[in-house]
């Protein structure tokens, strides 16, 4: 009994040291544990870093593949810059507003400048058809000459200005638009980014 009894606590301890024995570690793949920052490795070719995911808020340790890294980075850098850029973009915005006004308004007094040597020019030329004398005829044509000359100007300055406008425009169509862009692009990066740093892989 005592020879049987000592085999049952033999083969108890050695299940007990068995079944006690530590868990394989699990392998190296993007999100498993690790505890020296910096440490590298290579796996099947493929290199990871012992580092935070840049990707997460947690302060945690993991396997990251090294084009994980270089992923998530990018994804990071492009948006802390895309913050600074969009925010400029906006702030143009009012600016641009104020210059096209501005333009605008110049537009609408030369106009009336325009409008008043037209009038001025019909009239002299008016006269000058009726002129019999020909001093009258002298001084009209001069008359019309100035006028037609002012028009012209005018003409010139109207069309500078809506030229302007049009630039003006186009700049605040770009400065609305490209927040919308740098937003998109950035939600692309951080997809591709989340995708090559799946875990396990």
């Amino acid at each position: 009994m005592r020879k049987l009894a000592a085999v049952g606590v033999t083969i108890i301890i050695a299940s007990g040291v068995l079944t006690a024995s530590p868990a394989t570690a699990a392998p190296i793949s993007n999100g498993v544990t690790c505890t020296k920052s910096g440490a590298s490795t290579t796996v099947s070719g493929r290199k990871y870093k012992c580092a935070k995911n840049p990707l997460s808020t947690s302060t945690k340790l993991t396997w990251l593949s090294n084009d994980c890294l270089l992923s998530a980075n990018g994804y990071v850098k492009t948006k802390n810059s895309a913050a600074t850029i969009s925010a400029n973009y906006t702030a143009q915005i009012p600016v641009i507003d104020l210059g096209i006004a501005n333009e605008i308004t110049n537009k609408a007094e030369i106009q009336v400048k325009l409008d008043e040597s037209n009038l001025r020019l019909t009239a002299a030329q008016a006269k000058l058809a009726a002129a019999i004398g020909a001093a009258d005829k002298k001084i009209l044509t001069t008359a019309i000459g100035s006028w037609t000359s002012a028009a012209r100007a005018y003409t010139s300055k109207i069309n500078a200005i809506t030229a302007t406008i049009r630039k003006l425009e186009a700049s605040k169509a770009v400065a609305v638009s490209k927040p919308v862009e740098l937003a998109s692009s950035i939600a692309d990066s951080k997809s591709t980014a989340l995708l090559i740093c799946t875990k396990g892989l």
